[in-house]
């Protein structure tokens, strides 16, 4: 079985445990999935299955969408309403309008500088940085810079109440440092109540599987709904080999590119057709065949 399942994870689950569940349901042991999404956010997550676990590490830099509920007022540990409140002004009444919140929602957008949650999987010294928040360890939380394409209010019912927004964003973001972000700049603090990714890869949430209605399928049909190897790769330069540059690409040899522009960034190798491999750096990187 190979192939790429869209699939819309439910809230309450990690993403680790769909790929067991998909691993139980198909008898794959080959399984992976790109883009994490938090146990409490839902949405679109791509499921990498039997080859199609090769292209994991060239699909997750590709821009993701989300819509995220966001509640001004209320400060947490996590960023999150599911973490230990620090501070709550939810009763106050915040003078704040709908052009004021877009307003600072824009100036997030662009490429900037974020410090992402303490309670969050980047490795500060070999461990995860939530390890240290969880022990009550003090530790110097490492800057990024990430882009945001895009961002704009999506509901708005009052600042006492909580809305939501959309965000274009680039691999690393953390949504939950913006909703941080954009309290500290209203002067209100806020922090995320909700999260669905709504698009990734190409893959859209409309489109998705859920888990439940997968646990049904017998594992012929669940293939019947993998998407082909070649989707992962449409976002990629593509390369048109011929058949003495494909066996030459198959058994890694240099020589296949002889004759060929071949980029540095990641570029995909095809032969009538058929996916046989990504490229970086000029180099072959993985193979297919």
């Amino acid at each position: 079985m190979n192939g790429i399942l869209n699939l819309n994870k439910p809230v309450g689950c990690t993403s680790f445990d769909c790929v067991a569940v998909l691993r139980r349901l198909t008898g794959e042991k080959r399984i992976g999935h790109t883009g994490t999404l938090d146990p409490q956010a839902s949405g679109v997550l791509p499921i990498c299955i039997g080859k199609a676990t090769r292209l994991l590490e060239f699909m997750d830099d590709v821009p993701k969408t989300y819509v995220c509920g966001c509640t001004l007022g209320l400060t947490t540990d996590t960023l999150d309403i599911w973490g230990k409140t620090e501070c709550d002004r939810r009763p106050l009444a915040f003078d704040l309008s709908a052009e004021t919140v877009e307003k600072g929602l824009l100036s997030f957008q662009g490429e900037i500088t974020q410090k992402p949650p303490v309670f969050s999987a980047i490795k500060v010294n070999g461990r995860k940085l939530y390890e240290y928040a969880r022990e009550g360890r003090a530790v110097e939380v490492p800057e990024r810079r990430v882009i945001i394409h895009s961002v704009r209010l999506l509901s708005w019912e009052g600042a006492n109440k909580p809305f939501t927004f959309e965000v274009v964003c680039s691999r690393g973001t953390y949504v939950r440092s913006i909703c941080r972000d954009l309290g500290e700049l209203l002067g209100t603090g806020a922090c995320m109540s909700s999260l669905v990714r709504t698009e990734t890869c190409g893959y859209k949430l409309e489109d998705a599987a859920s888990l439940d209605a997968l646990k049904t399928l017998a594992p012929e049909e669940i293939e019947a709904l993998l998407d082909p190897l070649e989707t992962a790769a449409e976002g990629l330069p593509r390369l048109d080999l011929s058949d003495a540059q494909a066996r030459l690409f198959a058994a890694g040899n240099p020589l296949w590119s002889e004759g060929l522009n071949v980029p540095e960034e990641p570029a995909a190798a095809f032969r009538e057709g058929r996916l046989i491999g990504v490229t970086r750096d000029g180099r072959i990187a993985k193979v297919l065949l």
